[in-house]
């Protein structure tokens, strides 16, 4: 008798469904609604600026059309954005590199008098005071006497690179005349800007005289630019600006708008560069102190006069202060500290102040005013 032995069949195995695919695939869909959560909130804040942004500039041309003001709407797109504020501190290195272009290597006499830097040489002297006042006189006998304005502008662009100073042609101007009466000579004025926006007041005049007889007066800022957080500018309102123009000065119509820089009152080789807005309208152009409101005309700046415009009619209803009920605006220079951001590179700056300024005056607040010179 044969006896089978039947041995038990396996159990075929069932794929398995790990997981982790699972919680891919859920992180996925998350990642996807999330994204489109986001877009819709980006899209509907745009939308909600654009809107208050329309209604902003309705209330403000209401505003203007009450005072019969004309003001373009370029001038709301060039005041949108708030020129930085900044400080500098005045480059030794520089202003000898100046003295040697024009007086060469061979300087007999290096002094400081008072607050102000002397070079003299065989060839004339140069002078450099910690205001920025230059003059300077040296007879060019190494060059080239220049025969026309674009020969004198490339002379003086020749002199400025040896300085290390860079300069765009846009900034010359060259005309024939403006020396000796009875001499041909050639005046070349450079205007000095920082990060592409003029710095009014400072300009340099050359005047070449006949046998490259070279002299030099003006007005200009050597260092790095360093910026500055000042406080009044994280308030920063657009529309405050036109009404505190109106309110300094009343004009018919506001043509444009451009930022500028003006150097503060502080003197002793240290400056605040100040931003501000230099407005163009049927009266003139007038630059407007967006730190302390303080309007002037443009031309005073350029000619070394700052005094401060007369107070407005006091009849006359202030608008500046009923805009903008969600932030302070126009706050004075008294409640304005600001304080130098921190340098990419440490090693390089001192470590015992963060303000630009040496330690003796760290933690005072920069001079937010504007530049007084005296008298020449």
């Amino acid at each position: 008798m044969k006896v089978k032995f039947k041995l038990p069949r396996r159990k075929k195995r069932t794929p398995r469904v790990y997981a982790w695919a699972r919680v891919k695939k859920a992180c996925i869909v998350v990642l996807l609604i999330c994204n489109v959560l986001l877009l819709a909130v980006s899209v509907c804040v745009r939308g909600y600026d654009r809107i208050r942004e329309h209604q902003t500039r309705q209330w403000i041309d209401g505003m203007l059309g009450e005072r019969d003001v004309l003001c373009g709407s370029s001038v709301y797109q060039q005041i949108k954005d708030c020129p930085a504020a900044y400080s500098i501190r005045t480059d030794s290195t520089v202003q000898r590199a100046f003295a040697e272009a024009l007086l060469g290597k061979k300087i007999t006499v290096g002094a400081e008098k008072g607050n102000t830097m002397v070079w003299s040489g065989e060839v004339g002297s140069v002078s450099w005071a910690a205001s920025g006042d230059v003059t300077a006189y040296a007879e060019l006998h190494s060059e080239l006497e220049p025969q026309s304005t674009e020969q004198a502008q490339d002379l003086v662009e020749k002199l400025l690179r040896r300085t290390g100073i860079t300069v765009k042609q846009d900034q010359f101007n060259a005309v024939s005349g403006g020396g000796s009466a009875q001499q041909e000579s050639y005046t070349v004025e450079v205007s000095q800007e920082m990060n592409g926006v003029p710095l009014l007041g400072c300009t340099l005049k050359f005047v070449i005289d006949t046998g490259n007889r070279v002299t030099v007066s003006g007005k200009w800022c050597t260092g790095e630019a360093k910026p500055l957080r000042v406080r009044a500018l994280e308030h920063y309102s657009p529309p405050q600006m036109i009404f505190q123009l109106l309110a300094a000065h009343p004009v018919a119509e506001i043509i444009s708008a451009q930022p500028v820089y003006v150097l503060s009152d502080k003197s002793g080789g240290r400056f605040t560069v100040i931003p501000c807005w230099r407005f163009s309208t049927d009266d003139g152009d007038f630059v407007l102190n967006i730190l302390t409101a303080e309007v002037i005309a443009s031309s005073d700046i350029e000619n070394g006069v700052t005094k401060k415009t007369p107070d407005s009619d006091p009849e006359r209803p202030e608008l500046d202060d009923s805009f903008n009920e969600d932030a302070d605006t126009g706050v004075p220079a008294e409640e304005t500290p600001a304080e130098e951001l921190p340098a990419e590179d440490t090693q390089e700056q001192p470590a015992e102040t963060d303000t630009g300024m040496p330690a003796a005056d760290a933690g005072q607040t920069p001079d937010m005013t504007w530049n007084n010179p005296a008298p020449q």
